[in-house]
């Protein structure tokens, strides 16, 4: 019974009924957003500054299935639940239901949400970040900024093990060893 519960997906078909800045801000809570700023140096240069924005998708693994329809892992239903009954949302049309993905749907979720995650204001690879982590932590003690680096990419990596979408919890058995280093290095 446990291993159909993971391999569960809700799926959350949406329909919100309000416009503008409120529209605006429901999607980039929902799927987060980046934005770009140039600015021209002194020597004449541009130099272009990237900020990426995290939403709540940005930490659950997920398909889009159509314009406003998503699938995500069962686990993390109640996230997604807790933010569309959100008043500041409503008027919304919500409509919720299981179904059962294949599994290369799931591991093509996983995928994409694990190795492009979006630490502080970038989007990285959590290998590449794990790998500048260790490699500095062989060398000496962290320092405070990378050690919170270190932090949040182990509450993130403990984040996706908690909604493993895959049948023999690939995704977990690969990053076990991540969160063994870690570990040791914080």
């Amino acid at each position: 019974m446990e291993r159909q519960e993971k391999t569960l997906a809700r799926v959350f078909s949406f329909d919100i009924r309000f416009t503008g800045t409120r529209k605006t801000l429901f999607y980039r809570k929902l799927f987060g957003y980046s934005s770009s700023t140039k600015r021209t140096k002194k020597d004449g240069t541009t130099k272009t500054y990237t900020h990426v924005a995290r939403g709540l998708l940005g930490t659950i693994p997920h398909l889009k299935l159509g314009k406003s329809v998503i699938a995500v892992p069962k686990a993390a239903a109640p996230r997604l639940e807790e933010f569309f009954s959100n008043p500041r949302w409503q008027p919304m049309e919500l409509h919720s239901f299981d179904a059962i993905l294949h599994p290369e749907l799931r591991e093509r979720a996983m995928e994409e949400a694990l190795f492009g995650y979006v630490i502080g204001r970038e989007r990285v690879k959590i290998n590449t970040e794990m790998d500048d982590i260790i490699t500095t932590a062989g060398q000496r003690k962290l320092p405070p900024e990378l050690a919170e680096r270190a932090r949040r990419l182990l509450r993130v990596i403990e984040e996706f093990i908690a909604v493993d979408w895959t049948d023999r919890q690939e995704f977990s058995r690969r990053l076990e060893p991540y969160l063994i280093q870690l570990r040791k290095v914080i």
